[in-house]
């Protein structure tokens, strides 16, 4: 089974990850392969723990038993139940990604995620092209004036893109990379960030700019030329066409409006500070997916959303697990001798969700746990 299984498998993950895009049904066609994919796994028994998994998956133990506990004491439970059924299954989508580790090793994790790339630059230009109104129906890849293409929301939209923009500048900077590729590639990363932009998030741009500037700052000394190469194309190309991107009319007069205060700001931050008072007085959190009745208002925050609804444990035992996956990628990057890159983009991108995650709730994004389960791939 293992040599059909490196064959299959890494084709399938290409296939679910050229899916991730159209979200905008549940489920999704995303998570109907991955369903698949858990079930041929078990049929199979394909799954292997490695030694440093241990922790994380008992972190994630303490995690998931936080979203339990809370059960015992709500009232209205069936909203809760189907909340925790969703993060239930995220959280398995990474335990079935890390069990399956064998078999995604780095050359086929470059090419699963060229799945990755194709989803994302199909919902780019799909996000474009309705934003200038070029496609018919184009409000419907619309909210408030803002792309949100296959997606549910705009702030979801522009974070997924982050991910992907990173990864094509890693592919123009192979060693020995042909120049129509390095092109390709580079352009490919003008077409995400664009996407990025027209999303008009404040948390995805605060989210790219940091993941863009750790990658870029972080290198090894064999990488140096390539870099270079980067910063150049950034300098006389890329920002100049960003520049002049924004600076069209329809993109202009929506980007100052998004710069400035909005008016309910104060709503968010106003719940998410009754989100950590609820938090500090209930131990056991008032249970998943209880925020919106308590609140009336979504706490737009992670960490605000686990603290009151799965207690300081939930809060604690999650923030463990992005933090020391975060640390995991940044070690892989550091030992891995040729694909170190890949495990860069790892750690810059989880790196910005992290702080993407102050200001919008992506308990239930399917690339955040993705990206956790990537950063716990071996190296080699």
């Amino acid at each position: 089974m293992t040599d059909s299984t490196s064959k299959w498998l890494p084709n399938l993950l290409f296939l679910t990850l050229a899916m991730s895009a159209f979200v905008f049904v549940e489920p999704s066609p995303y998570d109907l392969f991955f369903i698949l994919i858990m079930l041929i796994g078990f049929v199979f028994s394909i799954y292997n723990f490695t030694k440093d998994m241990i922790f994380p998956l008992l972190i994630l133990c303490v995690f998931l038993i936080c979203n339990l506990l809370p059960l015992f004491f709500i009232e209205e439970i069936g909203s809760s139940i189907f909340f925790t059924a969703i993060t239930f299954y995220l959280a398995f989508t990474w335990i079935v990604l890390i069990g399956m580790s064998d078999f995604i090793k780095p050359p086929y994790l470059q090419f699963i995620l060229h799945g990755y790339l194709i989803s994302a630059c199909i919902s780019a230009i799909i996000g474009i092209l309705a934003y200038f109104y070029i496609l018919p129906s184009s409000d419907f890849f619309l909210m408030y004036g803002r792309a949100k293409a296959l997606f549910k929301d705009p702030n979801v939209f522009g974070p997924f893109l982050v991910i992907p923009a990173l990864f094509s500048i890693s592919m123009a900077e192979l060693k020995d990379r042909k120049l129509n590729k390095k092109v390709f590639y580079y352009l490919t990363f003008l077409l995400l960030s664009a996407g990025i932009i027209i999303s008009f998030s404040r948390a995805a741009w605060g989210n790219f700019a940091i993941s863009l500037l750790i990658y870029l700052c972080l290198f090894k000394i064999n990488h140096f030329r390539n870099r270079i190469h980067t910063i150049i194309f950034l300098i006389l190309i890329g920002i100049p066409g960003i520049l002049y991107f924004i600076q069209t009319p329809m993109v202009e007069d929506l980007l100052v409006t998004r710069l400035s205060y909005q008016g309910y700001d104060n709503d968010r931050f106003d719940t998410q500070l009754a989100a950590f008072e609820s938090g500090l007085s209930n131990p056991f959190g008032i249970g998943p997916g209880q925020s919106e009745n308590t609140f009336q208002y979504s706490p737009h925050s992670l960490y605000a959303r686990v603290f009151t609804e799965n207690g300081v444990v939930g809060l604690i035992s999650f923030s463990l697990l992005l933090i020391v996956s975060i640390f995991k990628a940044f070690a892989r990057f550091w030992n891995a001798k040729v694909y170190g890159t890949l495990y860069l983009v790892i750690f810059a991108s989880l790196t910005g969700l992290a702080f993407n995650s102050l200001f919008v709730d992506t308990l239930h994004w399917r690339h955040l746990w993705l990206l956790l389960a990537l950063a716990w791939l071996p190296e080699k």
